[in-house]
């Protein structure tokens, strides 16, 4: 993907990610706890299960499974999908449970999981996979619940204003990152093509007069300052805020502590 420097609302949906969209199967967020035959890992069972018991104006929001080899560097996301001209549904797209997708990310995703751990109010070192698996599921219901409430029953929007509303105000908070237009996830795709920074540097030079390259030196320091800029954005902070309040107030049932202290538990069993 190139870098989108100016924001043209007609290209909103046009990312890596919207060829991956075409023909999911989506299930409605309590289906996908109901139904027998679909194998879901317990811990993600759980969430959705107090999330319905707490957030009933969420039932109608959609989940679609994916596997690690569709969304390698995230292990999920939120969509509005389009069903007809005026009519979008929330969607959360989440990667199934997969202990080494999710410890590649752990390992992979250290700036991100270091501000993921702060807002919990835990030591990076307590952040286990399946903690992160958590936060990361309560995240994208997050942005699901920003949608509904903020734009999808906002009065001042009707039918597709809604979801063109919701791209616009994401697009132009894109912007407002170091490399503009791209989020995290995309820009690690995008560096993953070069070897050094210099490199892609030459490739977009217009970005050489924008960044602080006395600070940003390697491709590793500007991921670093792009997951920081955009897990400070409006967008990313309130999602962050849901899921920070929701897996404490559900800490018990999602067996927190323990998951931020494993060996802990482990020498009291």
């Amino acid at each position: 993907m190139g870098i989108k420097v100016e924001f043209n609302p007609d290209l909103a949906l046009q990312n890596a990610r919207e060829q991956r969209k075409k023909s999911p199967q989506r299930l409605k967020i309590r289906d996908s706890i109901e139904r027998n035959d679909l194998e879901i890992d317990s811990s993600t069972r759980d969430i959705i299960a107090c999330l319905l018991k707490t957030h009933k104006h969420l039932s109608h929001v959609e989940v679609v499974f994916i596997t690690p080899e569709e969304e390698p560097d995230t292990a999920g996301y939120f969509h509005h999908v389009r069903v007809d001209e005026k009519t979008f549904v929330p969607t959360i797209y989440l990667v199934s449970e997969d202990r080494e997708h999710m410890a590649r990310l752990s390992s992979v995703r250290q700036s991100s999981n270091a501000i993921v751990a702060k807002r919990l109010g835990i030591d990076p070192s307590q952040l286990s996979p399946t903690l992160l698996r958590q936060f990361i599921i309560a995240h994208e219901l997050g942005h699901a619940y920003d949608y509904v409430i903020n734009y999808e029953t906002n009065p001042d929007y009707q039918g597709s204003d809604a979801a063109e509303e919701w791209d616009l105000h994401y697009e132009s908070n894109l912007l407002t990152l170091p490399v503009p237009g791209l989020d995290p996830v995309d820009l690690r795709e995008e560096l993953s093509n070069v070897e050094t920074l210099d490199d892609f540097l030459k490739e977009h030079p217009m970005l050489s007069k924008t960044i602080n390259t006395h600070e940003i030196k390697t491709k590793q320091d500007l991921l670093k300052a792009q997951e920081t800029a955009y897990r400070a954005s409006v967008y990313e902070q309130y999602a962050d805020t849901f899921a920070v309040d929701f897996l404490k107030q559900n800490a018990d049932t999602l067996h927190i502590a323990e998951l931020a202290n494993p060996d802990q538990y482990r020498k009291a069993a």
